[in-house]
């Protein structure tokens, strides 16, 4: 923990999580099920007992408000405003510090961390927590409406807002536990393992970027013909949710998936 410490500065935010602990589970059954022999062997090791990765995935959220990682609310999301082209995504990632200490930075903080102790608990399990949130369209939402979360509509009767609805209401609606969540994904997506296996960072944060980008869009465009109320709450064309739902599946499975083979490379590379 004190390694942390070192590294990691005191920061303080008010955004939301990103995936739900359905979702954070997920990431980690797929990155699981996609560990070598050794790095599975060890990350039980680290944690103490088979798939504690997948049972801890969402620790990071919850410590939130203990102040032993004071303020670490920073390191979950890497805000980007709309409009940034390849070479200025480029230029952010290599530059990780360029908006300040957020995802990208904190990520890769804890990367070099666990690099140098294997055996930090702690760095591992915010690794594979991060990991999901990186994928998570909403964490790369735009600066002024702190990743969506002042975008406001109704959900099914329920207000809420887009960030939430990317945070664990679209895998509610599948209506799949964690285990069979990952269990599809799994089959969905295997032809297409070892292409996903070998996207770099970079191809992954582009890809996420312009999942966010689509999400907005659509989002403008039911902004055209919604009503809101009193409250800012954007009410759109009865039955919009199916529309929607089916239209960002896709985008879900794949940005869940794509996640945890991400997190499986980085752990099998650290625990070689």
């Amino acid at each position: 923990m004190k390694k942390i410490f070192l590294l990691l500065c005191v920061l303080v935010s008010v955004q939301s999580q990103a995936w739900d602990v359905v979702g954070h589970r997920i990431v980690a059954d797929v990155a699981y099920h996609n560990l070598t022999p050794a790095a599975k062997a060890a990350v039980d090791n680290v944690l103490g007992y088979e798939r504690a990765m997948v049972a801890t995935s969402s620790w990071a959220d919850e410590i939130k408000s203990d102040v032993i990682y004071p303020g670490q609310d920073r390191w979950h999301f890497q805000d980007i405003d709309a409009g940034k082209t390849d070479k200025q995504l480029e230029e952010l990632f290599n530059n990780k510090t360029l908006e300040g200490k957020h995802l990208f930075w904190a990520k890769d903080s804890l990367i070099n961390v666990l690099k140098n102790d294997p055996n930090n608990a702690d760095a591992l399990k915010f690794i594979v927590h991060l990991t999901g949130d990186e994928f998570q369209p909403m964490h790369m939402g735009h600066h002024d409406d702190l990743g969506g979360n002042r975008a406001r509509l109704y959900w099914f009767g329920r207000s809420t807002n887009l960030h939430s609805l990317w945070d664990g209401m679209m895998t509610d609606y599948t209506h799949y536990s964690s285990t069979e969540f990952c269990d599809y994904l799994l089959k969905r997506f295997a032809a297409q393992r070892d292409e996903v296996m070998g996207w770099d960072e970079l191809t992954c944060i582009k890809n996420t970027y312009k999942a966010s980008t689509a999400i907005y869009d659509e989002y403008a465009q039911l902004c055209k013909k919604g009503e809101a109320d009193e409250k800012g709450y954007m009410r759109f064309e009865r039955g919009f949710e199916y529309k929607f739902a089916y239209k960002f599946r896709a985008t879900l499975d794949m940005q869940l998936y794509t996640a945890g083979i991400h997190l499986a490379k980085i752990l099998n590379e650290i625990y070689k």
